[in-house]
């Protein structure tokens, strides 16, 4: 799209704010509550948030498709190694975090205790989503991915605390049952031995389908980015 590239940097940070706060606003109690009375019920709002958030999700990767390339810094030696690491974890707990009962998603409240990956951390798939995107922004140096990657991590991390904000108001006695045996942070109840967890609690079908995920990002990198991540012979 070398046609269509931007002169500036402006356009992809408009689109990662308004991909970005605009998740915030609209989760926001008042505006969310005023616009399910407006649109008449949950549903009909969670289909408006639905298509705000693609559309400007959709619009965040044009953006940054068409930005200029402006190096901050250049690739570091042993930040790609680092990555490897980190997307590993990142892999496993998108996985765990997918197919395991979440005590903290809409529908969970039946959930009286975490199990599995979550005891690990209450917030899995926000954590991978965090770790991605941290990870992105180690291993680029452009301006450009720093704004993109670095919106995504804003939002991975402030949506951890909007939703234990969100539960320890709903209902302070159950989110305090929860968050005894979790953390937001993770492996932090764990080692301050307040939650156990083995790897047959978390599933071994669910581990396998991490690493399987982890090896097709790795080495799948190139053929759809276009970049090469995997080790080298």
């Amino acid at each position: 799209m070398s046609d269509q590239m931007s002169d500036t940097l402006a356009p992809l940070i408009a689109a990662t704010v308004a991909f970005v706060f605009g998740h915030f606003i609209l989760s926001w109690a008042p505006v969310r509550g005023a616009l399910v009375a407006r649109l008449g019920g949950r549903r009909p709002f969670l289909g408006v948030y639905s298509i705000f958030a693609l559309a400007t999700f959709v619009w965040m990767n044009l953006a940054y498709s068409r930005a200029p390339v402006i190096e901050l810094w250049p690739h570091t030696l042993g930040a790609k190694e680092t990555a490897w690491v980190v997307m590993l974890l990142a892999s496993l707990l998108l996985v765990c975090g997918a197919t395991t009962p979440n005590p903290t998603a809409v529908g969970g409240e039946r959930i009286t205790e975490p199990r599995g990956i979550f005891n690990v951390t209450r917030h899995p798939i926000l954590w991978a989503v965090a770790l991605w995107a941290l990870t992105h922004m180690g291993t680029t140096g452009d301006a450009a991915s720093q704004i993109f990657f670095g919106g995504l991590a804003l939002l991975a991390l402030g949506g951890m605390a909007h939703i234990d904000a969100k539960a320890r108001r709903e209902d302070p006695q159950r989110f305090a049952r929860i968050s005894a045996a979790t953390s937001a942070i993770p492996f932090a109840a764990i080692l301050a031995g307040r939650a156990h967890v083995t790897l047959s609690e978390i599933g071994w079908p669910r581990i396998a389908v991490g690493l399987a995920l982890y090896l097709i990002l790795l080495y799948g990198h190139q053929f759809a980015i276009g970049v090469i991540v995997a080790p080298q012979p």
